[in-house]
């Protein structure tokens, strides 16, 4: 869950209930840690110039804005969800911040969504043709796990509904796979799907070795042959992230967007985006690129959670919990090409 939640309800029940829905212990004191480190300098990355803030008009229903990810067929809407304990809807807004309907999705249950993607419809193999799934989907991702205890996770896939006008609601059907990890459970808030509809999941929290030494955020994979599996499939590690959790205030993944052109992964922290090079069929990041670093806990008035790409001008949109938190929009440094 997130931090943003200490300035509404949820949080400030938490800190005297804990509850396992809620805040955890460890988000509540690393925000409210010191963010005197990060704050007007560059040791953590490069601070955005001029972040522009943006008046959010959503429904009242969305109370806990933690994911969002850009249509890359519709210009300017993108798409939203409430996380755990809300009810199972689907959001789309557009970057101007205006109400652009919302679906219901049917036959789910948000235990914990904190993750969305845009990605092509995957084919199963109960699925005969291409023509047998539409070209563009959103994916939901059940995937949060506070206490690192729940054996299996959830994601959802439905077709992309299109946008409407303000005041419009609606209900879509989605089809589910139920996946576990090969070590164990893991809290999951960043996803995304490349577009060759390979699905990634990044760990958000601090990892400790065998070797005592703290782990980088681990990369886990479902190919998309998974979708249709009417049992649960095991996500594939296949690869690790220079950002290691807990290695500094603040420093937990909560959230990834691929660029539209699949060339670039935003990957945000409560204080940092990490910008990566990546593959642009497979998502895969190139690890010989150095990631781009940018610090972002001077543009949130307290930090937010979720990241997605800002239409295709090559910045970044930021959203927060809270009813009508604004979007901010930053304008960070890119990767340099590889030698």
């Amino acid at each position: 869950m997130t931090p943003s939640r200490a300035l509404g309800t949820t949080c400030v029940l938490a800190v005297f209930a804990l509850a396992s829905v809620g805040c955890s212990a460890a988000d509540l004191r690393a925000i409210s840690g010191d963010r005197t480190p990060y704050t007007g300098t560059d040791t953590m990355g490069v601070v955005p110039a001029k972040p522009v803030s943006i008046t959010l008009q959503a429904r009242p229903q969305l109370v806990e804005n933690s994911a969002a990810t850009l249509s890359r067929t519709q210009p300017g809407v993108f798409f939203s969800v409430n996380d755990s304990g809300n009810d199972p809807l689907l959001f789309a807004l557009d970057t101007a911040g205006a109400d652009r309907g919302v679906w219901r999705v049917a036959g789910t249950t948000n235990v914990d969504w904190e993750a969305a993607s845009v990605g092509p419809c995957s084919l199963g193999a109960a699925d005969t043709a291409a023509s047998a799934a539409p070209s563009e989907c959103v994916y939901i991702g059940d995937v949060g796990d506070n206490q690192a205890q729940r054996k299996s996770r959830v994601i959802y896939q439905l077709v992309e509904p299109t946008a409407q006008a303000a005041g419009f609601s609606g209900t879509v059907e989605a089809r589910a796979i139920r996946y576990r990890y090969p070590d164990g459970p893991h809290d999951v808030e960043a996803m995304y799907v490349a577009p060759n509809g390979e699905t990634y999941l990044l760990t958000k929290r601090r990892l400790v070795g065998a070797n005592g030494v703290a782990r980088r955020s681990l990369v886990f994979q479902l190919p998309k042959s998974d979708w249709g599996s009417d049992s649960t499939v095991v996500a594939q590690l296949v690869d690790s992230l220079p950002i290691v959790p807990g290695s500094a205030p603040m420093r937990q993944v909560t959230d990834a967007a691929l660029s539209p052109d699949g060339r670039h992964l935003a990957v945000r922290t409560y204080a940092q985006i990490y910008v990566f090079a990546t593959d642009s069929m497979t998502g895969r990041v190139r690890g010989a690129v150095p990631p781009a670093v940018c610090n972002i806990v001077g543009t949130e008035r307290s930090p937010g959670e979720g990241v997605a790409w800002y239409g295709r001008t090559g910045k970044l949109m930021l959203t927060a919990e809270g009813r009508n938190r604004p979007l901010v929009v930053v304008d960070c440094p890119m990767p340099r090409s590889e030698p």
